[in-house]
């Protein structure tokens, strides 16, 4: 029995309106099931654009006598797909739209029916994960060399929620290099040199900052930083942190009693849309 099943040709059809990935995926899972099955002839057509297209590969996969397996997001595609198969005895297997409609009667929620959704899941992951990495990387002003490469730099005293805000933000697929501003140590020249870079500042009132900062000590036990949490001292920060916000250009943001994502709502208007 084994040795005529063998010998015969068999031939699968992908078809799918985006890249088909996932039926391919789903087809070699089960192929490997059948590790004696030798003669397998696998032709995937993605990007199916129209019904008149599709068409043309069943009535290919019919004269092949081919097994068919879709993932067809377009509705239209579907239902036409399904009902050439039932006229013509084709073996067609439909990914998609069996669950599909499961999904959409109990949720209630009608499914988009866009093309390729996988794929761009699958970048927006990936661009999140390359934000975070750079944005852990450039975190508190550890690197400068492709500072350029950032979405956004956010600069400002310690205790104004740099790195928090950087984090966030990260999450969201942007990448952000933080540097915390202290008067005695100048921002490298190479920081300056990229006029595109969009530049926030960080700002709150010297007694907030002294507040947090003196919580921060208690909690933390911090020694030998004796004017960390000097009122004087903090002023000098803030007087040099607005030096360095004018020449960088930088849009100014007052963290004091703000949320997280208030501050990240108000810079997001000025990064490029990732969603």
């Amino acid at each position: 029995m084994g040795d005529n099943v063998a010998e015969r040709q068999l031939s699968i059809f992908i078809v799918s309106d985006s890249l088909g990935e996932t039926a391919q995926r789903m087809v070699h899972a089960v192929m490997s099931q059948f590790p004696d099955l030798e003669q397998v002839e696998v032709k995937k057509f993605s990007f199916i654009k129209d019904k008149s297209e599709l068409i043309q590969v069943l009535d290919l996969a019919k004269a092949r006598e081919a097994i068919v397996v879709t993932t067809l997001a377009l509705k239209t595609y579907q239902l036409a797909g399904q009902a050439y198969a039932k006229e013509h005895g084709i073996q067609y297997v439909d990914y998609m739209s069996p669950l599909m409609s499961i999904v959409e009667e109990k949720s209630g929620i009608t499914p988009t029916e866009e093309t390729g959704m996988i794929r761009k899941l699958d970048e927006e992951y990936f661009r999140r994960i390359e934000a975070i990495e750079y944005s852990v990387k450039y975190d508190d002003g550890k690197h400068f060399t492709d500072i350029g490469e950032a979405d956004a730099l956010i600069v400002g005293v310690s205790r104004t929620s740099k790195t928090p805000l950087s984090m966030y933000l990260a999450n969201k697929g942007y990448k952000i290099a933080n540097i915390p501003l202290v008067p005695e140590v100048d921002i490298p020249e190479s920081v300056y040199q990229h006029p595109n870079l969009k530049v926030f500042g960080l700002t709150a009132s010297p007694q907030y900052i002294m507040n947090i900062r003196t919580e921060r000590v208690k909690t933390l036990g911090i020694t030998g930083r004796a004017n960390y949490n000097d009122l004087a001292r903090i002023k000098k920060e803030l007087a040099y942190a607005e030096e360095v916000f004018k020449k960088l250009n930088a849009t100014v943001i007052n963290t004091e009693y703000r949320s997280i994502e208030e501050s990240a709502f108000y810079i997001e208007k000025f990064l490029p849309k990732y969603h």
